[in-house]
């Protein structure tokens, strides 16, 4: 029964979403709600719709509501309004720019939604089956958790196909290692998000049709946030938060190079600008699939690495070593694309 279900209904979001974002197409053209090229950050070179959130969404929650429907699947309240309220505060950015406090402040009255729905890190796993357990912490952790793998993936929403690739990915992921602990409904979470962004990305692979936004990439973050709360961290046998850590190498060490980049050079953490790992690999001469293909490939790379882990090494020790090989590999390719750096044309001192 599980089987057919975890085939069945993300079939049924990946056909959602397939025909919701033509007519979201068709809406941002008729409200002209486009995200202009710039020359500079921005490397589109015409005006595409940034709604496709709205797709990924829509053919989430409609698969979801089915399989509520047809299937005794135990989904709290809190958990829906709390990933509505992440989802909401970014479309809301994407129609009229919201000020960073505002959207922060948006995502984190969503993350206590979902807190309030159960999602909380209850324990750290550490070295050689060490338990220590976090009582109230925990809610914190979890809400800085959902938090920053949310900006992360919007983060790297700076080329077509590139943040939609990496979540199917890690949902994939996440989802496999959800069903090796025997938890079916984070399972059946991931595979509904990989079905609904995959149908989505059909319109959004280079050259895209339309952008997943900011209401598509916190959306999509806020999943695979919670998911990996849920799935894989729920196991005592990795290190808490060294499995999703991997599964998500890409996005989350994206933004520690953003965080230190930006505090090197004394600008507003969530400022934007062109020091990103994909905009270093696009100044080395890549072409824009090539790039986003090289990142599906490494996080494909980290999947199968915490696969691995997960399946064959059930020592928290050995998924620490692991994170820490996957952590040197990408601090050894920041280091060498120089991504704590600013290109020139954006160092404060040049600008007038």
């Amino acid at each position: 029964m599980v089987f057919r279900e975890a085939l069945f209904f993300p079939f049924l979001a990946f056909l959602f979403a397939l025909g919701l974002t033509p007519c979201v197409i068709r809406f941002s053209e008729r409200q002209k709600c486009f995200d202009l090229p710039d020359g500079k950050r921005k490397i589109h070179d015409r005006p595409v719709s940034r709604l496709g959130g709205l797709g990924v969404f829509g053919g989430f929650l409609g698969s979801l509501a089915l399989l509520v429907l047809f299937h005794p699947l135990s989904v709290s309240p809190f958990f829906v309004l709390g990933i509505s309220v992440i989802f909401a505060t970014g479309l809301v950015d994407d129609f009229f720019s919201l000020p960073p406090w505002g959207k922060f402040a948006g995502q984190c009255f969503g993350a206590l939604l979902l807190l309030l729905g159960g999602v909380v890190i209850r324990f750290f796993t550490l070295p050689w089956s060490h338990v220590v357990y976090l009582g109230w912490f925990g809610y914190p952790l979890t809400l800085l958790w959902i938090v920053g793998i949310s900006n992360a993936l919007n983060l790297i929403d700076g080329l077509d196909g590139l943040s939609g690739g990496v979540g199917i990915i890690a949902a994939l992921t996440l989802g496999i290692i959800s069903l090796q602990e025997g938890r079916i409904e984070p399972a059946l979470l991931s595979f509904l998000l990989a079905g609904a962004t995959l149908g989505f990305l059909l319109y959004n692979f280079p050259p895209a049709r339309i952008f997943l936004g900011d209401g598509g990439a916190l959306f999509l973050g806020g999943m695979l946030a919670v998911i990996s709360v849920q799935g894989a961290v729920k196991s005592a046998a990795a290190f808490t938060l060294a499995l999703p850590a991997l599964i998500l190498g890409i996005p989350i060490f994206d933004t520690l190079f953003a965080i230190v980049r930006r505090k090197k050079n004394r600008l507003p953490v969530f400022s934007p600008d062109r020091g990103h790992l994909h905009h270093r690999l696009l100044e080395r001469g890549y072409s824009k699939r090539e790039v986003v293909i090289i990142f599906y490939a490494i996080s494909a790379l980290c999947g199968g690495v915490a696969i691995f882990v997960n399946t064959f090494l059930a020592n928290s020790t050995y998924s620490l070593f692991f994170f820490f090989l996957i952590a040197l590999f990408f601090v050894s390719l920041g280091k060498n694309l120089r991504v704590t750096e600013l290109p020139e044309e954006e160092k404060p001192s040049v600008r007038h």
